[in-house]
């Protein structure tokens, strides 16, 4: 019964590891440079949901995934699929991907028409 107990603990205890690893991993910048980072473009698709929002826009020939923030930040800061159309030009602030063969963005700021969406006031 102990060799059971703790081939359960040791299993549990690794799959707990395994997911507080990918979550550090997913909610990390380190892949992102540090340098600021502007991109404008015409939204082509947009994403809402988990585990983050997404747009992708085509700016200079280039179709980018622009990484915005969790659902829950993005309604908090006032951004949702009502604030934005297909079709539209939008301006992102942020870093870009470390690897310049990826045309992926992490955005702090948002700027739709006239509006600002300030998704990490923290970051600023």
């Amino acid at each position: 019964m102990y060799l059971i107990k703790k081939a359960v603990f040791l299993v549990v205890s690794g799959f707990f590891l395994v997911l507080s690893g990918l979550a550090s991993a997913h909610h990390g910048w380190s892949w992102y440079t540090g340098s600021d980072f502007s991109l404008e473009g015409v939204v082509v698709e947009t994403h809402f949901g988990a585990p983050h929002d997404r747009l992708t826009i085509e700016a200079g020939g280039q179709q980018w995934n622009v990484v915005l923030s969790t659902p829950f930040r993005s309604r908090r800061a006032g951004f949702g699929q009502d604030e934005i159309e297909v079709g539209e030009t939008v301006t992102a602030y942020g870093h870009r991907h470390a690897e310049a063969t990826n045309f992926e963005m992490k955005t702090e700021r948002l700027k739709v028409g006239d509006q600002l969406y300030n998704l990490y006031p923290n970051r600023n």
